[in-house]
């Protein structure tokens, strides 16, 4: 599938910086033609930067890679920290659930009942819609505001102030990057100011960070780490950092991979 090569590019790229068109042929098992036709598609979502000859990756602070790349990066651990995440709702829990690869895979793994689910997410709504019985073992409140074509997740005031009328119990918070010194970071400006509202409104606030995330420092800043109660991340995070990150107060979770 596409997909599955762009996502494979864009790891290559993370691992090497550069890499010529034949390296990527020969590591994908396709033909040159279709890898130019992959990077020239990839340079357009401002993913990597065409060279002669091959590729190499371009990123920011603030670049945002996109969701159909972030979807098909390490999808089996994003599952296993969804799956950590979710069993640590409870029956009758308000929950807020971000946006995000990530914590959109705690939807379909949910097994509590009697709950109120608040998100700027209309990927997590219909999620919830799909997997749970609404108005039976889920009530659901979307935020609305303004949709993001790529993302189809809410921002602006409409979202901010929705958060702000709700406390929730447990706020599921995705993230471009957690540092000990930065706290919780985003690539987009507006969406860090919905995240922020749902931070507030939030009795706990648990992270969904897999060990590529750890330490890194995004755009925009959604909350110190002060804020954070539980981070949860995958058994490839180096055991040291990690208890950095138990030394400044949070609790952290680490969902076996397999």
């Amino acid at each position: 599938m596409k997909a599955e090569r762009h996502s494979r590019i864009v790891e290559i790229l993370d691992d090497r910086n550069t890499a010529s068109v034949a390296t990527l042929s020969e590591q994908l098992d396709v033909s040159e033609m279709t890898i130019r036709r992959d990077l020239l598609e990839l340079e357009r979502t401002g993913i990597l930067r065409r060279i002669h000859g091959g590729a190499t990756r371009t990123t920011g602070r603030a670049y945002e890679p996109p969701f159909r790349v972030r979807q098909m990066n390490d999808s089996g651990i994003k599952r296993a920290i969804a799956k950590a995440a979710a069993a640590m709702v409870d029956d009758g829990d308000a929950l807020g659930i971000d946006v995000g690869s990530t914590v959109l895979e705690i939807v379909p793994q949910i097994t509590a009942s009697n709950l109120t689910i608040v998100t700027a997410s209309l990927r997590v709504a219909m999620a919830v819609a799909e997997h749970h019985a609404l108005e039976q073992t889920v009530r659901l409140i979307s935020t609305g505001g303004v949709l993001r074509a790529e993302e189809l997740s809410f921002i602006g005031q409409a979202a901010v102030q929705s958060f702000g009328r709700f406390r929730i119990d447990k706020a599921f918070l995705g993230v471009g990057g957690v540092s000990v010194a930065g706290g919780a970071t985003e690539f987009n400006l507006e969406d860090s100011d919905v995240k922020r509202a749902m931070v507030e409104s939030a009795n706990s606030v648990i992270v969904l960070a897999d060990s590529s995330k750890l330490e890194k420092v995004g755009f925009a800043e959604v909350c110190p780490i002060e804020d954070i109660d539980v981070l949860v991340t995958d058994d490839r995070a180096d055991p040291a950092l990690l208890e950095s990150f138990r030394a400044a107060g949070v609790d952290v979770v680490v969902a076996p991979v397999g």
